[in-house]
């Protein structure tokens, strides 16, 4: 007797099924060369700095940058050639003032020089140097830790390990990373007219194409096949093979026998022994699918017919196992985008720019990627690039280029996050199920993102003698925005453990003769680190630039908390403008200068979708209240995600 449907559902109301179902996911540790398309299953942190010295970005002569100033193709500056560095060995010679010392990209810097004048810039007689060109301080130089620093979080559990990815952790000398294990597919074909490729066919039989066609399919979606059988719709045999299935595979796939005639089996076992959650679906092809699980694993019946099944497969099961183990990538190719910004090139020849890409207004935009060529990080944040060609000196902001794209269909980030570092917002992060892309480019930086549209959030805390965040925004006349109420971190200097020279404030630092790490020009901590400078040199009697050049490493910026800490503790530098949290993290000392107010800067459009809602929801919820609190130095308070300013 045939049995009708059980109701016919949405294919919305199917997803949101599968999407409800538990599925245990098997962690392994993989060499990363085999860790290509897998998935992370934990937080991956730097063990060392990278680079882990400060390196040259060109061929050339390390010198001391003051000694070139003034120097031009009328007015050469000479300095003395006192020897050479050979790459891959450390430097024994150490530059004083009027000297200098060969170099070839990549060497490490020698002792005593803070740049590098690029060879095409010099001309050389003997041991002497004719300079053409001035440098400023850290020109060409990638310092150690500014890529990445010790500590700092590479890979975020759950992340897709894309050749960039491995390539970060191959940097940072991890040569085996954890992740989740491929799926488990146990594949079934039903039906008494069904013969395996390679044997005979009888009367009235075809080959089963289903097997092989979601085989392979499986593969390539990340998972793991295993056949289990050919099934002549014997419901003690299928019975079998799916009480065998259940324990050896994470999940299991049929195809055939799923519909509501007197001969489809699958349906009535699920119904009997397991649970049946969909019996039929509004779509076509494939309206006859079953959803259930048996013994706990989750049971996909597709219909017999191979277009049937495989655009159910495709719509559905791909994605399934994706999820959970990682899509492989695809070859690239490119699309067309506008440039967020005005993006300048040499002109002497093709020159390629690293983008990454957002949708706004029905478009793709492009904002460069501002990273040091030596940077690994620069692959890893970017989707693409775009090509200048010779001749042209600069790409003109909103204009139309084409990105060639470093994956076929790039994984976009539901939300763009560029502004100030924090591990407060790391933490946030946690606690959302979507992918979010989080650029260290400073508060002002973040502001600017904003203003051009680039930026979904930013992390600001820009200090002003009115109050922090709310007199800069409203100085800077920004409209469509939104500013969320964040939370409290104690700034400060972090010190050597133990703070040898008893360093109690900025001043400190000038009148004892403290080598110190600055941050990035306009990000919050500069801002207020300048400041304090400011009525430093006030309290001594001297303008601030005065001030700034009595201390030694005031022009040598990093741009994140930990890259300073990771340089103190290093013993690179005897102090550095930070928060508590990292200081405590790497057993530094910390002096406390000022509490600050670490806000969120939002589009006001994003705050009114599913993500920028969901992103608000979790910085008011009291687990991020818990996350922060336990986190020293950062402190939540009232009004966590409310809006505090609008325009």
């Amino acid at each position: 007797m045939r049995k009708e449907f059980r109701d016919l559902i949405s294919p919305e109301e199917f997803q949101r099924l599968i999407d409800g179902m538990d599925l245990e996911r098997h962690v392994k540790t993989v060499e990363i060369t085999r860790a290509r398309g897998m998935t992370s299953a934990n937080n991956v942190f730097s063990r060392t700095d990278v680079p882990p010295y400060n390196r040259s970005l060109m061929d050339g002569y390390a010198v001391i940058a003051s000694d070139t100033y003034g120097a031009d193709e009328e007015n050469p500056i000479r300095l003395d050639v006192v020897g050479s560095v050979e790459i891959g060995s450390p430097s024994s010679v150490e530059v004083r003032p009027k000297e200098t010392v060969e170099i070839a990209t990549g060497t490490e810097m020698p002792r005593g020089a803070n740049a590098v004048v690029m060879v095409e810039d010099t001309d050389r007689n003997g041991d002497r140097l004719e300079i053409r060109r001035s440098v400023v301080p850290t020109e060409n130089v990638l310092h150690s830790g500014s890529d990445i620093a010790s500590g700092d979080l590479i890979i975020r559990r759950n992340q897709k390990l894309t050749p960039m990815e491995l390539a970060k952790l191959a940097a940072c000398g991890k040569d085996t990373v954890e992740v989740y294990d491929k799926l488990r597919v146990g594949v079934v074909s039903t039906g008494p007219e069904l013969v395996p490729p390679g044997e005979e066919l009888g009367p009235s039989q075809i080959f089963d194409i289903n097997a092989s066609l979601l085989a392979t399919g499986i593969e390539e979606a990340g998972g793991s096949p295993e056949f289990l059988g050919t099934v002549n719709d014997d419901r003690d045999q299928l019975m079998n093979i799916f009480s065998r299935g259940s324990e050896d595979c994470d999940l299991l796939v049929t195809s055939g026998s799923t519909s509501a005639g007197p001969h489809d089996v699958v349906y009535s076992i699920l119904e009997e022994t397991g649970e049946v959650l969909a019996h039929g679906v509004k779509i076509k092809p494939g309206k006859p699918t079953v959803l259930g699980l048996f013994n706990g694993t989750p049971v996909f019946g597709l219909p017999g017919n191979p277009s049937s099944a495989y655009v159910i497969f495709m719509n559905f099961v791909a994605p399934f196992i994706g999820k959970a183990a990682g899509l492989t990538e695809g070859e690239s190719s490119g699309l067309t985008a506008r440039i967020t910004e005005r993006t300048r090139s040499e002109g002497g020849r093709l020159e390629q720019k690293f983008v990454g890409l957002v949708r706004r207004e029905g478009e793709s935009r492009a904002y460069p990627i501002n990273k040091a060529s030596g940077a690994i990080t620069l692959l890893s944040q970017a989707d693409g690039y775009v090509e200048i060609p010779e001749g042209v000196n600069f790409l003109e902001r909103g204009e139309e280029v084409n990105v060639n794209l470093l994956s076929r269909d790039p994984a976009l980030p539901k939300l763009l996050i560029i502004g100030s570092n924090c591990k407060g917002v790391h933490r946030l992060l946690d606690l959302l199920d979507f992918d979010v892309r989080y650029l260290s480019r400073g508060s002002t930086g973040g502001v600017r993102a904003i203003e051009g549209n680039v930026a979904d959030l930013a992390g600001v805390h820009i200090w002003s003698p009115q109050g922090y965040n709310v007199p800069f925004l409203e100085d800077r006349g920004l409209q469509g925005v939104s500013l969320l109420r964040g939370y409290l971190r104690e700034q400060g200097l972090i010190l050597p453990a133990g703070n040898p020279k008893s360093i109690e404030s900025v001043v400190d630092l000038i009148e004892k003769d403290v080598k110190i790490v600055n941050r990035t020009g306009g990000s919050g901590t500069r801002i207020l680190f300048d400041h304090l400078l400011e009525e430093g040199a006030e309290d001594l009697g001297v303008g601030f630039s005065v001030a700034a050049r009595e201390i030694d490493g005031y022009e040598v910026e990093l741009s994140t908390h930990s890259s300073v800490a990771t340089a103190i503790s290093g013993g690179k530098a005897g102090a550095g403008m930070g928060i508590r949290t990292v200081a405590e993290e790497m057993g530094l000392d910390f002096v406390k200068l000022q509490d600050e107010q670490f806000d969120i800067l939002a589009r006001r459009d994003v705050l009114g979708d599913p993500h920028g809602n969901a992103f608000q929801e979790a910085l008011r919820s009291p687990e991020f209240k818990r996350e922060l609190d336990s986190l020293p130095g950062l402190s939540s308070g009232e009004g966590m995600g409310e809006i505090v300013f609008s325009a």
